[in-house]
């Protein structure tokens, strides 16, 4: 199931369901879209700080209900991530359907696990948080995934395991899908390509949690897999200010290969996605042919 595409005049919300924003930290975003001729709905406490996070549990759950249940707003764009969304999904999954787009990264993982669950469409994207930083292609790549006009990938590097695949692209945040093992929102996975992007963990970290889903099945019967930025990994060395150097000595391409997937399913490292300015939208849940070669990637939607 999939949302309908934007048109030039709709309008787009703006919810908090983890941290909050300054105005300030808004301004440029506000821009950006209006730029786009979208306008503009802020859920009342984008603003809103208690602590880390966009108000309590029930101010931010209701950032997202009210503008869900808005028949003017067509789409739903996260504010920005950090951690708490997982505290208003239950109340959330219950009124998902196909009525607008999600759109965001991150933490906001958990919605896009809970959409793509129930077979509906949403959109990996940077978020407003990032703007002033992403890069002209990351935002471009948002505004045609809204109003569905066409864009494909084609990247250069090194792959891990060469193939062709079609299926609906799941996953996100390696960290958040972890978190979710054996809860209601659990990844389902089968026969899909998985898509998962991590930052600032410790390489052994990485293992526990690829491990944790490997033991989970989230690994088994998996059409493709793409890895996208795992960027600022640490580990146990001096460089990174412990006393001793105690390396992991497993990259996370050497993880991946350790997982024992069939020889048959393409393996692609080097997608412009995850915590990257170069973070690039694109859909999920919606049927994609992956290509993998040798020392290039392609993916493109049908």
């Amino acid at each position: 199931m999939q949302p309908a595409f934007l048109q030039q005049g709709d309008t787009i919300g703006i919810i908090a369901t983890a941290r909050f924003l300054t105005s300030e930290q808004w301004k440029f975003a506000e821009g950006i879209i209006s730029s786009w001729g979208l306008k503009i709905k802020l859920a009342e406490n984008v603003f809103t700080p208690q602590f880390q996070l966009a108000g309590n549990v029930e101010e931010r759950t209701q950032s997202f209900l009210s503008l869900w249940n808005d028949q003017e707003v067509k789409a739903l764009l996260v504010a920005r991530g950090g951690y708490g969304t997982v505290h208003t999904v239950d109340e959330i999954d219950p009124y998902l359907n196909a009525a607008k787009w999600i759109c965001g990264y991150s933490d906001v993982t958990v919605l896009l696990n809970a959409c793509t669950n129930k077979n509906i469409a949403c959109i990996h994207s940077t978020m407003p948080i990032s703007f002033e930083h992403a890069t002209q292609e990351a935002l471009e790549n948002l505004r045609c995934a809204l109003f569905g006009e066409s864009f494909s990938f084609h990247w250069n590097e090194n792959q891990i395991q060469v193939g062709k695949t079609e299926g609906e692209i799941v996953g996100g945040n390696l960290s958040v899908i972890y978190s979710q093992l054996g809860s209601s929102t659990q990844l389902k996975t089968e026969g899909k390509i998985l898509f998962l992007e991590d930052v600032d963990e410790m390489l052994y970290h990485v293992d526990r949690m690829l491990t944790a889903l490997k033991r989970a099945g989230m690994f088994k019967n998996i059409s493709g897999l793409i890895l996208g930025g795992f960027t600022q990994m640490r580990d146990n060395t001096e460089e990174f200010g412990f006393s001793s150097n105690n390396p992991w000595g497993k990259s996370v391409e050497q993880m991946i290969l350790e997982i024992g997937l069939s020889n048959e399913t393409p393996v692609a490292v080097g997608f412009p996605a995850g915590h990257l300015n170069d973070n690039r939208a694109f859909y999920m849940g919606r049927n994609a042919e992956l290509i993998v070669n040798e020392n290039s990637a392609q993916l493109t939607w049908k």
